[in-house]
């Protein structure tokens, strides 16, 4: 069974009867909230959700009209067959950007409307008709909403006053929570009003971009586009991991399992390469560190995104770190760093322990001496900052470039102590002697350095550093 809410200036018997006639179910639940304006449309929805006894709820302007019969078995039956939706509307997009005019990118819509207004009726095909199927979007107009309240993660937004915004205020914290979004073809309503914009509408608008500013641009396809891979050694972390569900908050992450420890125990994880299970490996090579699972992705070709981030088991990630991503991304950034470090820190070129033998070889690869090269940087820019982390993001393509550039240089230190050192450095040397577009971050990637293979020389605290993981 359903609850159908709606807002209204006055009573309106005529519009209740008409909402379970046409439902299908005439014993359906309504609830008509009479407001004049003294309340946000946002909070009388929640007045309707908290009121209802239903878990699936149809929020609905008063004025549609229902081209569709038995319009309500039609949502029970997706709900019924497609269970994971949280939100289905009739009209919505795949796309938002930073002006949080989601109509405004036709390709990106879907959805089918009819409208009237003054004695003309239209259909706003805003793509083809896809039947009974459901298509997966961001966000869904406010003239119909449909709510299953046991998949939600937030109600509406009381911050948005008035009647507009409240649908965006409320789908893409949802949907940026993993609440699954859809729009519907197969329940069709004309709309009595067309759209329109005010002041209040502009105010909103305002606000909303600038809530959401660190989220926006979103596209839907980002989630598929980007992977995270957590480099690790032993098992029982994977296991408290998965237990603290550490890595819950990715859109889609992959642990690759290092060394030659026991896995009998993790053997099952379906988000889990065993490198040493692959003929391509560098297993012999440990102190190369994570380079040794770049190489694993590379070389058995088990990328299959535009974006990847690689980084170690001992690292505490932003809650919004894919996000953040989608934001630079968009602006064109091929690379990213993190925990920056001044250029001209002694522990970046000049400590001989840690370049000694991979300085040399670039020198003689690209004609150019390196500490010159970054003091003369330095001196020109005392800001300058080098990435002092293995933990990197890659643009896709970058990355094979990477791998390509610095697979013969690697070939040749593989065998030194300080050769996983020497990998993080080459990070920051390829990005300038290749002129990668490359963002340096702070704050939203935190680094332990547990010192797995005890080349550092620091004393780390390994049981209260756990704790924090």
């Amino acid at each position: 069974m359903i609850t159908i809410g709606f807002s209204t200036r006055s009573h309106n018997q005529e519009y209740i009867d008409y909402l379970q006639k046409t439902s299908m179910y005439k014993d359906v639940e309504v609830i008509e909230k009479i407001n004049n304006g003294d309340k946000s449309l946002s909070e009388v929805y929640n007045e309707i959700l908290n009121e209802s006894n239903h878990d699936i709820v149809v929020l609905c302007h008063d004025d549609l009209e229902f081209d569709t019969k038995n319009w309500g078995d039609k949502i029970l039956k997706h709900i019924s067959k497609s269970p994971e939706y949280g939100i289905l509307g009739l009209a919505g997009s795949k796309y938002l950007d930073k002006t949080a005019k989601w109509w405004e990118v036709n390709s990106t819509m879907y959805g089918i409307v009819n409208h009237k207004h003054d004695g003309k009726k239209w259909t706003s095909m805003y793509s083809k008709d896809l039947g009974n199927k459901l298509e997966d979007v961001i966000l869904v107009d406010g003239l119909f909403i449909v709510v299953n309240k046991n998949k939600i993660k937030h109600n509406f937004d009381e911050n948005i006053k008035g009647f507009h915004f409240y649908d965006l205020g409320f789908c893409l914290p949802n949907f940026i929570d993993e609440v699954k979004v859809g729009v519907m073809f197969d329940v069709r309503v004309t709309h009595l009003s067309i759209g329109q914009t005010n002041q209040q509408w502009e105010n909103n608008r305002v606000e909303f971009s600038k809530t959401y500013e660190e989220n926006l641009p979103i596209d839907i396809n980002d989630k598929s586009q980007s992977e995270t891979f957590v480099f690790i050694h032993d098992q029982s972390l994977v296991l408290d991991f998965e237990t603290k569900s550490k890595f819950s908050n990715l859109y889609k992450f992959t642990y690759v399992f290092l060394g030659n420890r026991p896995v009998d125990k993790i053997s099952h994880i379906p988000n889990l390469f065993i490198a040493r299970d692959y003929e391509n490996n560098m297993e012999d090579y440990p102190l190369f560190t994570s380079y040794t699972g770049w190489y694993f992705l590379w070389k058995n070709n088990l990328i299959k995104t535009k974006y990847i981030n690689l980084v170690e088991y001992d690292v505490i990630l932003d809650k919004n770190f894919d996000q953040i991503h989608t934001k630079f991304y968009n602006e064109n950034i091929e690379m990213i760093g993190y925990i920056p470090f001044p250029i001209n820190h002694y522990q970046f070129v000049m400590n001989p322990e840690w370049n000694e033998h991979i300085l040399p070889i670039i020198q003689n690869k690209h004609k150019v001496d390196l500490i010159k090269y970054f003091n003369k940087i330095a001196q020109q820019n005392p800001n300058a900052i080098w990435s002092s982390t293995s933990n990197t993001s890659f643009r896709t393509d970058i990355f094979d470039q990477y791998m390509k550039w610095f697979e013969p240089i690697g070939n040749q230190i593989k065998d030194t102590k300080t050769c996983g050192h020497a990998h993080e450095r080459s990070i920051t040397f390829f990005a300038h002697l290749m002129s990668k577009k490359m963002l340096i971050t702070n704050g939203i990637l935190q680094h332990l350095q547990l010192d797995s293979h005890k080349t550092q020389g620091h004393e780390v605290n390994l049981e209260e550093s756990l704790n924090k993981l």
